[in-house]
């Protein structure tokens, strides 16, 4: 084993050149087979149902069509199995919910970094209509993958934050972490991934990878002979980050047109659920240079916490967090939040309460029963007094101030910092195994982490803050409609209610 303590400042730079050379080297395998991207055949019904016919051998005719009922979900597919070169009433209709169950093979397939909004907005337009209507899924605070996926496999708390991570003696080496998988206890759950140790080249070459990982999935489904299979995708986290916006339109096009092909080869038989650990706030951002500001301060940023002034902070990953382990919370709290692109930071008091404060306020939130305060000492820094007067007016406080979590839950789903007072409480309460005393969460446009691959990697799209961009992803299957908004760490609940069969889950290791 490679010890990070055996290793100088230069022999890991030279290592990390040496591993993203060789990486992006690597050359990924083919793409999918995909289902045309548009029908060559377009049939309105009498009862308000929709036919649409592919060709998907290339002559010019179609050979499979879908019928979307009134309500434009995909209820029906059909093949030309007469052969007789045209769709008519002598192709019998497979009804997709009349295939039996036993019959049925589900494949969960969880990808990285799409926003809800992009997937709404494509729902809307016509794509994934195999698919009830999306829902809002919330990510836990720090938005990071592996706190969202251990909260969605019911597996938490994470060991850190990110791959490198303070452990209460010494700041574990994030790249020797990474490539052990010693924070992704997610993994081991999930039947088809690309190891850690790839990852860096995904982002290298985004799109071909991105081609290479459905490739992959299709491969294993075909091959598969369970009732069901859980995949992840790291390449759309790349798209995002590397390409934007565009990236992930033309990366959700793509999966349409995989969902419909494996749909359609399956005749019916395939049930799947798609799922996004978080969202993406599409912002070209800049870095933070937060150990060394904090440095300038009169901190000492090092990979031990044993005098007073010592701080550890963990700079791994680009994203739009950050965590910091130290002895003077309060201070180390309020002294980084006066560095350009730091929105909002949080730590937890001597009482248990969690103290957020920004610029211009600093907040208490209390809990008690299942229920929170939120008490400001100026300011109001959380946006959230309007909300907490709304709820006083509407009989949904007690006598202390305390509203319940499922009301606040609702009456903060489309806030900017969605169900930010639970995701705060969790953040210090039970969500890592190491907690952070500090939290910090960037404004858009602002990433911390890696001076190293902050130089190399132009970034367009971060995720880790508060904000909704970054905190909301999605979720949608066949087998049913999801609730409107639904926390990560109540999905699987939801799909397993949905009958998506995700009860008993089993390591792979």
């Amino acid at each position: 084993m490679l010890k990070s303590s055996c290793l100088g400042a230069w022999s890991l730079i030279v290592l990390n050149l040496v591993l993203l050379w060789l990486v992006g080297c690597a050359i990924p395998g083919p793409g999918p087979e995909l289902c045309p991207a548009t029908p060559l055949v377009v049939r309105a019904g009498p009862d308000g149902s929709v036919e649409q016919g592919y060709d998907t051998t290339g002559d010019g005719k179609a050979d499979c069509s879908e019928r979307m009922n009134a309500a434009g979900i995909v209820d029906a597919i059909r093949f030309d199995d007469n052969q007789d070169g045209c769709l008519d009433d002598r192709d019998v209709w497979i009804v997709l919910a009349d295939v039996p169950e036993q019959d049925r093979r589900h494949l969960v397939l969880i990808l990285d970094s799409i926003p809800f909004a992009m997937v709404e907005s494509l729902w809307i337009e016509g794509r994934f209509r195999l698919f009830h209507q999306p829902s809002r899924v919330i990510s836990p605070f720090p938005v990071m993958t592996d706190l969202c996926l251990s909260d969605f496999f019911g597996i938490s708390p994470c060991p850190g934050v990110e791959s490198e991570y303070f452990d209460g003696e010494r700041l574990r080496n994030g790249y020797v972490a990474y490539a052990n998988k010693d924070n992704v206890p997610w993994m081991d759950l999930v039947d088809c991934h690309l190891e850690p140790a790839t990852h860096a080249s995904v982002y290298v070459r985004a799109k071909k990878w991105y081609r290479h990982e459905l490739r992959r999935v299709q491969e294993h489904f075909r091959r598969s002979t369970g009732p069901r299979m859980i995949a992840y995708v790291v390449g759309t986290s790349a798209l995002g980050a590397r390409i934007g916006r565009d990236g992930h339109q033309a990366g959700l096009i793509q999966l349409d047109r995989f969902c419909r092909q494996l749909t359609f080869e399956s005749r019916g038989r395939a049930r799947i659920s798609l799922l996004s650990d978080h969202g993406h706030s599409f912002m070209a951002t800049r870095r933070i240079p937060l150990a060394r500001l904090l440095a300038e301060f009169g901190y000492r940023p090092g990979r031990t916490l044993e005098r007073p002034g010592d701080v550890v902070v963990p700079e791994f990953g680009m994203v739009s967090c950050a965590v910091i382990h130290t002895r003077e919370a309060a201070e180390v709290a309020r002294d980084v939040l006066g560095i350009e692109g730091v929105e909002l930071t949080a730590y937890r008091d001597a009482s248990d309460a969690v103290v957020v404060l920004s610029r211009t306020g600093r907040a208490r939130i209390r809990h008690s029963r299942g229920a929170f305060t939120y008490q400001p000492d100026f300011g109001d820094p959380l946006e959230l007094l309007p909300i907490y007067a709304s709820l006083r007016t509407a009989g949904k406080l007690d006598a202390e101030g305390f509203a319940s979590d499922a009301v606040l839950k609702d009456a903060t789903a489309f806030h900017p910092y969605p169900d930010v007072v639970h995701r705060l409480w969790r953040s210090f309460h039970g969500l890592v195994q190491h907690t952070p005393d500090v939290l910090v969460s960037t404004q858009d446009g602002y990433h911390c982490g890696s001076a190293f691959m902050s130089t190399l990697v132009n970034m367009t799209a971060a995720h880790g803050s508060l904000r909704q961009a970054s905190s909301t992803g999605f979720s949608m299957s066949m087998c049913g409609r999801l609730p409107e908004m639904v926390r990560m760490e109540d999905l699987r609940g939801e799909l397993v209610r949905a009958c998506v069969p995700l009860e008993k889950l089993e390591s792979h290791h």
